[in-house]
């Protein structure tokens, strides 16, 4: 048997004689509750069943009205247009196609393409993914990914550690197995328990959805977050539970270890961190210089805690869940598009207007204009830093290599450049985000400082 491969976020690409990539492409997922109903009731590619899309409305809306209570296809008919907007998506500007959809995330937990020690994927340079395998099937006129063992998916390193941060199943998956769960292969028996439950309703709320009913509840954040969820707005910490810097899955086998692991000894902040995630040897690998380089992904909410907007109380929701109105109803409700850019909402631009009129942004476009000038300039200043670290990560090999650095000096000039590199990925924050695009979301100026004061120390052993 065959599965064919799910187009939600990814399009597959395989010539003769080459290797197999998997390229982006706009999603057409149907965001619909039939769609909801449609998705719990089928298999998904990755579960060995060949995909279908000729699913009727009427097997949809029947599986809807008998779906499990907090289930996200009784959601989608219970809340219909919060779930509509959960399940939108958008390309930005390199291409990518974000979203917290069931179609991408269910790409994203289940591809078998190429994946790191935690099995997060492994982008390629021009922003395509490699295939383990894929056949085309002339008869369907499209590419299909054979059914993968556990040993095969072993060896692709799709773990179910993958999950902890994109469904509440996981914590189902982990009452089972235990702490071993972040290790453990995404096998049948794991897919079976998320049934494509992806970013779903009971990760950021408590019973009955509801703006009171806000609360982090995926059990990785729980673990290793050192009580962040209690000392911040709800609404932040529902993002944070994801959008942090917790690298430590591969190395988590029992319950001691997540005693152990405490990114947030030294503090939250993004410059805290660095210093538990080196000492840990978190969040950064040998590079072909020899040297530790930092591979941070999304660390947002500590690089957000020191901003002017959490000093005034901004949170996540306000600005990428704004209040919409329903054009077909006039039903006013909160936008679940999380992924959404502000700029590119009119609702989000409005809020943004309630505090930057009074620095002379009179307009949704001015607001717009603002942003993207703020952006662009980050954007250069990142490029300039990156040729910077560039520059002195090929000065540090070099001394290294012609013995001209004491060992004490070495340890601490590889610090300055991991340290360098920290706050370089910071900024970028993921290979799939444009430059500049975090420009509200990190304190840009503190860490372009501290970047370049590292760079300087480091330099200063050179010399």
């Amino acid at each position: 048997a065959v599965a064919l491969l799910s187009l939600g976020l990814f399009a597959v690409g395989c010539a003769s004689g080459t290797d197999p990539k998997v390229t982006h492409a706009e999603s057409s997922a149907d965001v619909s509750a039939s769609s909801a109903a449609a998705d719990g009731a089928s298999s998904s590619a990755s579960s060995g069943a060949e995909s279908t899309s000729g699913t009727s409305a009427d097997v949809a809306t029947d599986a809807a009205a008998n779906a499990a209570p907090g289930s996200m296809a009784a959601m989608a008919t219970q809340f219909p247009l919060e779930y509509n907007s959960s399940q939108e998506t958008r390309v930005n500007a390199k291409g990518f196609t974000i979203g917290h959809s069931i179609h991408n995330l269910r790409d994203i937990c289940e591809r078998p393409v190429a994946r790191d020690m935690n099995g997060d994927i492994e982008w390629n340079e021009n922003g395509t993914m490699s295939v383990y395998a894929c056949e085309y099937d002339e008869e369907l006129g499209r590419y299909v990914v054979p059914d993968m063992t556990d040993e095969q998916l072993t060896e692709a390193n799709l773990k179910t550690g993958c999950l902890s941060c994109k469904t509440s199943k996981f914590n189902d998956v982990y009452e089972q197995q235990g702490p071993e769960a972040y290790g453990h292969v995404y096998d049948a028996e794991a897919r079976a328990i998320v049934s494509d439950e992806y970013w779903d309703c009971v990760m950021c709320h408590t019973g009955t959805p509801s703006a009171e009913s806000v609360s982090p509840n995926l059990v990785y954040f729980q673990a290793l977050g050192e009580g962040l969820a209690d000392q911040i707005d709800p609404k932040l910490a529902v993002c944070a539970q994801c959008h942090n810097s917790y690298d430590y899955r591969s190395k988590i086998k029992t319950e001691e270890d997540l005693a152990t692991f405490r990114p947030y000894r030294y503090g939250n902040d993004i410059d805290s961190v660095f210093k538990s995630a080196y000492e840990d040897g978190v969040n950064f690998a040998e590079n072909d210089l020899g040297l530790p380089e930092s591979y941070v992904v999304h660390p947002n909410i500590e690089g957000f805690m020191t901003t002017t907007h959490n000093k005034m109380g901004v949170t996540c929701v306000d600005c990428h869940m704004p209040m919409r109105t329903d054009e077909a109803t006039g039903t006013e409700y909160r936008s679940h598009f999380s992924a959404s850019s502000p700029i590119e909402s009119e609702e989000a631009l409005e809020y943004c207007l309630t505090c930057h009129k009074s620095q002379g942004q009179d307009t949704t476009d001015a607001m717009k204009t603002f942003v993207k000038d703020k952006q662009a300039e980050l954007a250069k200043n990142i490029e300039a830093l990156k040729a910077d670290i560039d520059a002195y990560g090929n000065a540090l090999s070099a001394v290294i290599a012609d013995g001209k650095i004491d060992a004490s000096k070495q340890d601490q000039a590889k610090e300055d450049y991991a340290k360098a590199t920290w706050y370089y990925q910071v900024l970028v924050t993921g290979p799939y985000e444009s430059l500049g695009s975090q420009i509200a979301m990190l304190d840009t100026a503190g860490i372009l400082k501290s970047a370049n004061e590292a760079l300087e120390d480091g330099n200063s052993l050179l010399a």
